[in-house]
């Protein structure tokens, strides 16, 4: 536990950076332009028509990132959390070393007990997870990316969202941006096994292709941990006319995960391989029918810098999860987004208006019936049919009111509609779960303010106030205490930015103050019955991200060293709250770092190590559990000559073979509810890879 004394000491920290650090570059005798932090791919400048959402970061007034690939594809890409694990802010841990990951940013869906919630997933601007916004981390996938970008809060209105985590966008590859074929190869300990083919190809000047495949599989390295999945995305593109064109997106997957489940904090400090024993009776695991993704965008220049894009997308998930019982899950969710980007002059002043709108909706059919393992016929325990649509309507302006201060003003209004039609058996109404109709409808006005100052060519400041609605998806909003209110939000943020290659940096900090949060409660404390969904009185939410990266000159010597640091502070607790008091928030660390340094040989040859350290978590909110703090050290070598043609690497994991927690379940309150909810990080692995270019 941190002393109180110490508490705010990030926040003066980051004061200090956000004060004096723009005034000395500000100074200083050279006029660099800001480093080229552009949210934007290599097809940029190939294609006529990019896509909305590649923006320059400078014109974002909130805390913005971007991961090219090329920097997470030195090593073994095993989860998402080999990406995002390096972005401030974002707390991506994957547990018991499984493909998906445990996703938070600004302490968003802390209480999820499955997905994530409260993050917009996207790719190109259009979604991916259901119309509620309830995903999964295994719907992104990082190795069908060329760059994922990060927006915090506020900075995802451009896109038409307005959550409390913001957004996470995949930049898609292209024919332009992946043109030719490459294979790759990742191999390590457990049997694992990634291959991927990927091709891409300009057919004509007006048409491009691309298409990945990537096969994932291991054992794991704990008991009853194995996976397999099949993941194929593609894209074709092509121009209609100079002023007009298109791409049509398409993604498979299929993914069979063995769960080992979490265990004690003394079964993991002793053995963290072992399963735990009820997922291992029970043979837990979760089968997917191909999932698939089918998107369309088209753009159109529509006189001078303005621009106009359409979107569609139809989504179908569907799995079989089997432990002590079986569920059967099958939906589709669908929708449409608009976007118009005008850039005009008005009294001399530059300024430009982003509007739009987006529907989606969406239907879940869930069965609850006795496993396959047991004797005798199955028999149907529960049934909910669930539906849900989103209307939102957005607009942004950004007004250039002097050559150095930009005032960007706009707001959302959102409308959501949920309805459910529950069928519980005798034995599921006595667990707690509703029966009968129910339906919901939640209105949302989101307005945003801010403002941002380059207080130098290599600097800048920027500060928002912003308001934000999530309604709760349509698998909780009913309960048997009745329906669910949307979680509220206000955030004001301030931050800095600029710098160039040798020394860069990003900085905000953030404080969101909610009510009605979507988390859980006990039913009458008894811990017989599953914890309800549950919207606690009064939270508040306050952070610091801070990213410093840059490159070290060796002098004389060849070569130069190349780092980056990550570090996120997260301070999420109750306020007077009946149930959590003042009590800290559980699930996410409060203090996160990770330290990447690598030395590169002009001849392609880099070597370097990466730390990671985690302080102790509260994992119940009765906070009378603490899951304790960690550090690993990793450490990459590899080889890519300057021509690009092929790389190989070896990924070395937890050198001192640390046993640790990644990650934990939700609880309550520990003294009632199972202690069980330690999920085992990574032990000492060692992995290999190779890529190769044609």
């Amino acid at each position: 536990m941190v002393p109180r004394r110490f508490e705010y000491l990030p926040f003066v920290a980051c004061m200090t950076l956000l004060l004096f650090a723009p005034v000395c570059l500000a100074q200083a005798p050279s006029a660099h332009t800001l480093a080229p932090i552009l949210v934007e791919d290599d097809q940029q400048a190939l294609t006529p028509l990019p896509s909305a959402s590649h923006l320059v970061l400078e014109s974002v007034p909130g805390s913005v990132s971007s991961m090219p690939s090329q920097q997470y594809r030195t090593g073994a890409v095993i989860s998402l959390s080999d990406a995002l694990s390096r972005i401030p802010g974002v707390y991506a841990q994957s547990s018991s070393g499984q493909i998906s990951a445990k996703i938070s940013i600004r302490g968003s869906g802390l209480a999820a007990s499955s997905g994530l919630r409260g993050i917009r997933l996207l790719r190109d601007s259009l979604p991916l997870g259901r119309a509620d916004d309830l995903g999964d981390s295994i719907y992104l996938d990082p190795m069908g990316a060329s760059q994922i970008e990060i927006y915090r809060g506020a900075s995802s209105l451009q896109f038409g969202a307005a959550t409390l985590g913001g957004a996470i966008n995949l930049i898609s590859p292209t024919g332009y941006s992946n043109p030719g074929l490459e294979l790759r190869v990742e191999g390590g300990p457990d049997q694992y096994r990634q291959t991927q083919l990927r091709a891409g190809a300009v057919r004509d000047p007006d048409l491009d292709t691309f298409a990945s495949f990537t096969r994932y599989r291991s054992n794991g390295f704990r008991q009853h941990a194995k996976r397999e999945s099949n993941r194929f995305y593609g894209n074709i593109g092509w121009r209609f006319n100079p002023l007009s064109a298109g791409r049509l997106h398409l993604t498979l997957k299929t993914y069979q995960i063995q769960m080992p489940g979490p265990l004690s904090l003394e079964q993991l400090q002793k053995d963290p391989r072992a399963a735990n024993p009820t997922n291992l009776s029970a043979r837990t695991q979760i089968h997917t029918s191909p999932r698939w993704h089918l998107a369309y965008q088209h753009e159109w220049h529509t006189g001078q810098a303005d621009k106009l894009s359409l979107g569609f997308f139809h989504t179908g998930t569907k799995f079989d999860s089997s432990s002590t019982v079986l569920i059967r899950y099958d939906a589709v969710d669908y929708g449409m987004a608009l976007r118009h980007e005008i850039n005009r002059e008005w009294k001399g002043h530059a300024y430009q208006l982003v509007w739009g709108a987006s529907y989606s909706g969406g239907q879940s059919n869930n069965r609850v019936n006795t496993p396959a393992y047991l004797p005798g016929p199955a028999t149907q325990l529960g049934a909910v049919d669930a539906r849900r649509s989103t209307l939102e309507v957005f607009a942004e302006n950004h007004l250039q009111l002097h050559p150095a201060l930009t005032l960007v003003a706009g707001a959302q209004a959102s409308w959501a509609k949920r309805q459910t039609h529950n069928s519980m058996s005798a034995l599921m109404g006595a667990l707690g779960y509703p029966n009968g109709n129910a339906s919901a409808h939640y209105l949302g006005i989101h307005p945003k303010l801010g403002v941002i100052w380059a207080v130098s060519r290599n600097a800048q400041l920027f500060a928002n106030l912003s308001r934000n609605t999530e309604a709760p998806h349509s698998l909780i909003f009913y309960t048997p205490s009745g329906k669910l209110k949307a979680q509220r939000a206000r955030t004001v943020e301030i931050g800095t930015r600029g710098g160039g290659a040798e020394f860069a940096w990003e900085a905000a900090l953030y404080q969101s103050t909610l009510r009605n949060e979507l988390l859980e409660t006990l039913v009458a404390n008894s811990p017989t019955l599953p914890p309800l969904a549950h919207n606690a009185n009064a939270t508040r939410h306050r952070g610091l991200e801070l990213g410093l990266h840059g490159q070290w000159r060796l002098g004389p010597l060849p070569g130069n060293i190349a780092w980056n640091v990550a570090y996120t502070w997260s301070h999420l607790r109750f306020r007077h709250d009946a149930r959590g008091g003042n009590n800290a928030l559980p699930s996410v660390p409060p203090h996160l770092a990770r330290l990447d340094v690598s030395y590169r040989h002009p001849s392609g040859f880099y070597a370097g190590p990466t730390v990671e350290l985690a302080s102790g978590w509260k994992v119940d909110q009765a906070n009378t559990l603490t899951a304790p703090g960690y550090g690993t050290l990793n450490v990459t070598l590899g080889y890519q000559p300057p021509h690009g043609r092929y790389r190989v690497f070896i990924d070395a994991r937890n050198l001192a073979n640390k046993y640790y927690a990644a990650a934990t379940n939700y609880l309550v309150d520990a003294r009632l509810q199972s202690k069980d909810v330690f999920h085992p990080g990574q032990t000492r692995a060692v992995f290999v890879g190779a890529q190769i270019n044609w």
